[in-house]
């Protein structure tokens, strides 16, 4: 090792940050990266992922928690889990002059490791056994390809640190409180649009300074005697614009804020792509809203807010401001790791813009063709993101390395202008399809036939197989011109399992959509989404006879749950007359008393069974009460616990389930 302390005082000279990839046995790893920060201090480093006894550590699967400050060292521990969700978040609170320990196996070794994180993408852990990650793999050629990437491998000397020079960086602030110039002009936008009352939107990248300006404009709009507010999704998502205000600043949550609609001038809106889509836009009609966004989404909303929330706002208010902050604040513009970052997690994937003209070519791309062309990886990745406002970088991983994921991809002159990404799903055995529809498992993944069965009361349909086709997405140049519905029916004819399959937040347009291609609506959410505010839809296209056959019947409980449940089907969505089957509405009722299915799913089954038959035991008058009100639709448990005298609504519904024992 030759002056590692040099080199860190050198790096916060520049304002730089780095990577030290540390490559080999478990323990070999933790120890060099203690000795590396043994002359730091504890509340300087976070470290994410397995550590040494006594090391204080943050789990992989809770890296939100330890968010919301800066640290000048981040430990990566890929060997609980190459996460890479929580990669992309963790590098933001890293500060200039920081070092990223990325701890690993040997990088020959590494895509054959069994990493934690792929259970995440399997319907039980021991699928993750024995799977070779191409995830990985891209990871680790680009790691080696990367000249800022410092490597140390188990067996060899400490990695030369290169030679880094330029001119000092520094945290200056001018007399309004800004780093640069573009803050500056962001800061004069948002006080002129506060002033004004018309809605604002200010978008960057993390270490921007989007909080700090919210603060600054804060204290401006204070001191000129405005009542301002400040929400955010959490009271620690707000911590930075409180600390950047010199005057007391309120804070409300989204939800308090609306529920109790107390008065103000201007209310800022910090984080706002994690807050619900419907709620932002009430915000927006209520107050004058200045709104600061996250640009590249790492834990999946920021899509939501550019696809969904922006172009809304503009229909609400044309020619509403936005501006858009790109110098970084809180390290240099020469730093080499935010770069890396967005290459590893393909963070500013984007898809090009397709020739004008050409013949349109369809065709399935597989995973090596991908790995082999990223980028044709990128070109795809881009065009994914675009059909999903919840796009996060564990998307790219669950294309490169789930089970059962398969791409159609539509090109024009050899460039993808439609994408279509399937996932394969169902015919699940007994041992694993009963407990589901008892509700006694849960399994990761089986999207359609679990929530078929479970929540849509269709016993059979976990042993149906689906091709769920989780995105499908037309590049806005090419729209309106039948290349989706092309796309669905080149599908149609290459699918081999029983149905194609769909679940969507149920829009009025994506429901004329699928609907228009022949798809039949067979369950609709009993909750609104909470980003899209949109109930989820499911429909099936039939491929073969004993799908055709299945169907119909489907269909007919769909329509039998839904109208005596008194729920409204979807406008211009035509659904077949109700035909409830009685052996089906006997068993969910059975099951919903003996095991654990839903009383908000099933009520509708539950009302027509007891309709039909008599307990075997006389009930109670509490008991005929409980069962008369809590059956009736729209019934809310929480409600009848308070009017009841129940403890709450886990005791209504086991209160509920005993009463049901009676009639077997």
């Amino acid at each position: 090792m030759t002056d590692w302390p040099g080199f860190r005082r050198q790096l916060f000279y520049l304002g730089e940050r780095r990577l030290l990839v540390l490559s080999g046995e478990a323990d070999w790893t933790l120890n060099q990266a203690q000795r590396l920060l043994a002359d730091e201090s504890a509340s300087n480093t976070l470290w994410l992922g397995d550590a040494s006894a006594g090391q204080p550590h943050c789990p992989m699967g809770k890296y939100h928690t330890a968010l919301g400050r800066e640290y000048r060292n981040l430990v990566f521990n890929a060997r609980s889990g190459l996460h890479p969700d929580a990669l992309g978040a963790a590098v933001g609170a890293l500060a200039a002059g920081g070092m990223l320990l990325l701890l690993c196996p040997p990088l020959s070794d590494w895509p054959q490791f069994t990493d934690p994180d792929l259970r995440r993408y399997v319907a039980l852990p021991e699928q993750a056994e024995g799977l070779t990650s191409r995830f990985i793999t891209r990871i680790v050629s680009l790691l080696q390809s990367d000249t800022s990437v410092l490597l140390w491998q188990q067996g060899q000397a400490f990695p030369p640190q290169p030679a880094i020079t330029g001119p000092a960086w520094r945290l200056h602030r001018d007399r309004h409180g800004c780093l640069n110039s573009q803050q500056r002009h962001a800061l004069a936008l948002l006080l002129h649009s506060a002033r004004h009352q018309r809605p604002l939107v200010l978008t960057a990248d993390r270490g921007r300074g989007k909080s700090s300006l919210l603060g600054l404009a804060a204290s401006r709009l204070l001191r000129a005697g405005k009542q301002v507010l400040l929400t955010a999704p959490s009271p620690g998502a707000a911590a930075q614009v409180l600390s950047h205000c010199d005057l007391p600043l309120d804070f409300m949550a989204p939800d308090a804020l609306l529920a109790e609609h107390p008065e103000a001038d201007v209310v800022l809106v910090d984080e706002a792509a994690a807050i619900p889509v419907s709620m932002l836009l009430t915000l927006a009609r209520r107050y004058s809203c200045l709104f600061a966004s996250t640009e590249h989404g790492y834990e999946g909303t920021g899509l939501g807010f550019a696809l969904k929330f922006q172009p809304a706002l503009a229909a609400h208010y044309p020619g509403f401001r936005k501006v858009h902050i790109q110098a970084p604040a809180r390290w240099s513009d020469t730093d080499p790791l935010e770069p890396l970052l967005f290459r590893l997690l393909a963070l500013n994937a984007d898809a090009p813009a397709p020739p004008a003209a050409g013949e349109l070519h369809t065709e399935w791309v597989s995973r090596p063709r991908l790995l082999a062309d990223d980028q044709l990886l990128q070109q795809v990745f881009g065009l994914l993101t675009l059909a999903h406002y919840q796009t996060r970088p564990s998307d790219l991983r669950q294309l490169l390395d789930a089970p059962g994921v398969s791409l159609a991809v539509v090109f024009r002159q050899k460039m993808p202008v439609a994408a279509a990404l399937l996932q394969q799903e169902g015919e699940l055995d007994a041992a694993l399809s009963e407990p589901i529809w008892r509700g006694q498992r849960r399994p990761r993944g089986h999207l359609l036939p679990q929530s078929l069965a479970f929540h849509g009361g269709l016993a059979e349909a976990c042993r149906f197989g689906y091709a769920r086709i989780m995105r499908i997405v037309v590049h806005p140049a090419c729209q309106q011109a039948g290349v989706g519905s092309q796309l669905l029916s080149w599908l149609k004819q290459q699918t081999d399992t029983d149905f194609l399959g769909t679940s969507f937040g149920a829009s009025a347009e994506l429901l004329a959509f699928w609907h228009g291609n022949g798809f039949k609506l067979v369950r609709l959410g009993l909750a609104a989404d909470g980003v899209s505010g949109l109930q989820a839809a499911m429909m099936l296209w039939p491929v073969t006879a004993k799908a055709h056959t299945a169907l119909p019947k489907w269909q007919g409980r769909f329509s039998a749950d839904i109208y005596d449940e008194g729920r409204r089907a979807p406008a211009n969505i035509p659904l077949v007359p109700p035909r409830p089957d009685e052996e089906q509405d006997r068993w969910r009722a059975h099951d919903f008393a003996f095991y654990h299915r839903d009383l908000h799913a099933d009520r509708p089954a539950l009302r027509r069974f007891v309709a039909h038959h008599s307990p075997r035991q006389s009930l109670t008058q509490a008991q005929h009460t409980l069962l008369h009100t809590a059956l009736e639709p729209g019934a809310d448990p929480t409600r009848l616990a308070r009017e009841l005298g129940y403890a709450g609504q886990k005791s209504v519904i086991a209160a509920l389930r005993r009463i049901m024992q009676c009639y077997f």
